[in-house]
């Protein structure tokens, strides 16, 4: 119990110092802008941001912690990208406490990274502080899902992210994203929120269908990530995410300046990456059928110790235990992967 507590103890310390060299990074605190808020004038060559009430907005780099060319955090994304895909996209219905610690860990990395680039100042922050900090999120994340305290919440973060690395890659096939308007910025947002809640929300009556769905885009984003730094480097699927998520004010000109051109790899990439999303989750489903949970079922007799006869078939059938095994289906089920 004590190991544990310091372990606890150790990670919101670790969290604190995060922070708190952030803050110190960061002088002077972030805008967050919409994208339709700010004047920029460039009368003297040199872009100028101001909000707006008219004060000027310090300018820095919208750096994602992706590096540059192949150096020391580019290798460690491609590493990290290939090394969690391949896995995902090839078998993660089998994958059972590993697949579920890859759900909250993907999350976890998500959203950290989009909190970290949404609130540096223009100072910004090197691209492998950025990187080890989006890194150890991803293993916090990953260790809470492969206990059984994160065994729902894995599964739930498979369906959601399944279904928002399916949206986003719907939104970067375009140059500028799919709505490239800032007007109607809002809209590639809604794209990705209407596939991640497809996604979360399958996981309530497909549940094996789901998962394997969940598993496999996860797996071909992270795979199409991790090949495109290669191909593209940091102008392709990287720049695309900057420009997607990036809502932070003092990185304004750089995102103008730069922007996301979509390169013809990349769009190939990503087009070849949605494709194999259910030709991968259909193979999954063929060469792993056995249910998602490696626990073997308890019989009636070890049941009826603990529970009364009559209560022995509902104890088999509740929500959460279908939930858990993933390929549960009623005796007259339809198997929408049979062929």
């Amino acid at each position: 119990m004590a190991a544990v507590t310091l372990r606890i103890a150790s990670f919101f310390w670790l969290l604190l110092a995060v922070f708190s060299t952030l803050t110190a990074a960061s002088p002077t605190p972030s805008t967050l802008l919409p994208r339709t808020s700010f004047t920029v004038n460039n009368e003297t060559g040199t872009i100028q941001v101001f909000d707006p009430s008219g004060a000027s907005i310090v300018q820095g780099a919208a750096t994602d912690g992706s590096g540059s060319n192949f150096d020391l955090p580019a290798l460690i994304w491609i590493g990290f990208s290939l090394i969690i895909g391949l896995p995902m996209a090839c078998a993660g219905i089998r994958g059972w406490r590993l697949t579920t610690g890859v759900g909250i860990g993907v999350a976890a990395a998500v959203c950290s990274w989009a909190a970290v680039i949404n609130t540096v100042s223009s100072s910004g922050v090197g691209d492998i502080f950025l990187t080890a900090i989006i890194i150890v999120f991803f293993f916090f994340g990953f260790a809470l899902g492969v206990f059984e305290v994160g065994r729902l919440g894995g599964i739930t973060m498979i369906g959601l992210t399944g279904g928002i690395a399916f949206g986003i890659r719907i939104v970067l096939l375009r140059a500028g994203l799919l709505i490239s308007s800032t007007q109607l910025y809002a809209i590639n947002w809604v794209i990705v929120a209407i596939c991640g809640g497809a996604g979360g929300l399958a996981l309530i009556w497909f549940q094996r269908y789901a998962l394997l769905f969940g598993c496999a885009s996860i797996g071909t984003f992270l795979t199409a990530l991790g090949l495109d730094l290669i191909m593209a480097k940091q102008d392709g699927m990287s720049a695309g995410l900057r420009v997607l998520f990036d809502r932070n004010g003092s990185h304004i000109a750089f995102l103008l300046t730069h922007g996301y051109t979509a390169p013809i790899r990349t769009r190939v990439l990503l087009i070849a990456s949605l494709a194999l999303v259910p030709i991968l989750a259909y193979a999954q489903h063929r060469f792993f059928p056995h249910p998602f949970t490696r626990r073997p079922v308890e019989s009636d007799a070890e049941l009826a110790i603990d529970y009364p006869p009559e209560v022995v078939e509902t104890k088999r059938s509740t929500f959460l235990m279908d939930l858990w095994d993933g390929a549960r289906h009623k005796p007259d089920s339809v198997n929408r992967f049979s062929v």
